[in-house]
């Protein structure tokens, strides 16, 4: 075991031990409800629903934290549809930068360690290709990564020992009983089932992560040194080589005719959103590659 491994184990064992109870919101969402599933045996949750808090309402989130004083809340309440948020910018600004501020500061109130949700989107419009890291120069162009960005930095100033961390679209797979969103592998499936070939850009580069590798590296992600973090799996084919390698790995017969290039989407000016994740492995959290990640999920997945 490295020496980094080491000291971030050591850390985690003192930050568990002190830890009894921990709050996760957006617990009925596709990640939050699995972190409640892993977590639920481990600690006291607190689940709370969208009426018992609100993050629109800055006084409801500190009556809430102050009368049930968590020692750390997972913050994954979210508006996460990029269409929706584009459509709704006012209502994406309310919930994805607004909600998380409110959130901020209530934990600086109560002495709650903060971990929030950020996204890959906050690259989406960098015009640097391979691998990015955190401190690269970031214009989003959708409404989505300008506000998971601008929730990042508010909730640095706000409480500057918050953990925010960039996820990319996670995956779980298509025959889980738990709540599913479109994610690659249930859109490669769909369209397998309905005859309807797949179009997948190939000047589009980005990762995808098994939610699960992120639901068990949460507990590690709770004792990071306030800041930002890449937090999922690197990835280095376009989207078409992704689709066509995962559509392989399920068992796909015919890829070539289920997944189909789209030449066209971003050919003027390619899409980046590949993570580099060596600020989250120098502190001994490792995530697999995007393909080895589907591999692994495949003949090795989560037991319920």
């Amino acid at each position: 075991m490295r020496k980094g491994q080491e000291d971030l184990l050591e850390a985690v064992n003192k930050i568990i031990d002190k830890m009894k109870k921990i709050m996760i919101t957006g617990s009925s969402g596709f990640l939050g409800s699995r972190l409640a599933y892993y977590l639920k045996d481990k600690y006291e949750l607190l689940l709370p629903s969208h009426a018992e808090l609100n993050v629109s309402r800055e006084e409801a989130v500190r009556t809430y934290m102050e009368e049930n004083r968590p020692d750390v809340v997972l913050h994954c309440a979210a508006l996460s549809n990029t269409w929706y948020c584009e459509q709704h910018p006012e209502e994406s600004h309310r919930v994805n930068v607004q909600g998380t501020v409110r959130i901020a500061k209530a934990c600086k109130l109560t002495g709650a360690k903060l971990v929030f949700m950020s996204s890959d989107q906050v690259y989406n419009g960098t015009p640097l290709l391979g691998a990015l890291k955190e401190d690269d120069v970031l214009q989003p162009v959708n409404f989505y990564g300008q506000h998971k960005l601008e929730c990042e930095q508010r909730a640095g100033w706000n409480l500057p020992e918050s953990v925010g961390l960039r996820l990319t679209w996670m995956y779980d797979l298509p025959t889980s009983s738990m709540k599913l969103n479109p994610n690659l592998l249930v859109n490669i499936q769909k369209a397998f089932n309905e005859g309807t070939p797949l179009k997948a850009a190939t000047h589009e580069y980005r990762g995808v992560s098994n939610v699960w590798e992120v639901v068990k590296n949460i507990e590690k992600a709770i004792s990071l040194p306030g800041g930002i973090y890449n937090f999922g799996s690197g990835n280095t084919l376009n989207s078409y080589e992704l689709f066509q390698k995962a559509a392989y790995l399920m068992g796909i017969k015919d890829v070539q005719n289920l997944i189909l290039p789209d030449e066209e989407r971003f050919c003027e000016a390619p899409r980046n959103l590949t993570m580099d994740g060596s600020r989250i492995e120098a502190h001994g959290i490792h995530f697999n590659d995007s393909v080895e990640g589907i591999e692994e999920a495949i003949n090795r997945p989560f037991r319920y």
